[in-house]
């Protein structure tokens, strides 16, 4: 079987996407009565990241169906793609299960221990090897997100096991 991982990921990210702006946010996300920021309602930054995601994915598709365009001038008929591994076609899935993971695990452990596992695990499912890569993100980008709602937006965060060390900061 022959899969397009980037028409997959794109398929996947704007219907999750879609989902999360139309059910997901709306019914699972508790607003207060009165917010004085638009920015500071909880609901807020959801829909800005769900809406990136499935723009991120319909940027995808076009990709593709603009590739396989050039592909079909240059050949005179549809390229035909690679053939992959049956795996790919599980990627979806088993990000999602990680997502699970994540959300299940995120008052245990915290956000920034949370987030730092998963996004090592996201960067290797997506192939990045480089330790120089995969371990700055994973360890800075949680700990600037954490530091920027609790300091800054002064919203709390789960610290889970390392909210001791994370209180110092």
């Amino acid at each position: 079987m022959k899969f397009n991982r980037n028409i997959v990921a794109g398929l996947c990210f704007v219907g999750f996407g879609v989902l999360a702006v139309a059910v997901l946010i709306p019914y699972g996300i508790v607003q207060p009565p009165s917010v004085k920021y638009r920015a500071l309602s909880p609901s807020f930054w959801p829909y800005i990241v769900c809406s990136a995601i499935s723009v991120i994915g319909v940027l995808l598709l076009v990709y593709e169906l603009v590739a396989a365009a050039r592909n079909r001038d240059r050949t005179g008929a549809a390229a035909t793609t690679a053939g992959r591994s049956a795996w790919i076609a599980w990627r979806p899935f088993i990000v999602m299960a990680l997502l699970l993971a994540i959300y299940l695990t995120l008052e245990f452990l915290g956000f920034v221990l949370t987030t730092t596992l998963g996004l090592v695990a996201l960067m290797l499912l997506a192939g990045e090897r480089r330790p120089l890569i995969v371990l700055p993100i994973a360890l800075l980008l949680p700990l600037a997100l954490h530091l920027f709602f609790v300091k800054a937006a002064q919203r709390p965060i789960p610290g889970g096991v390392l909210d001791f060390l994370l209180q110092r900061i």
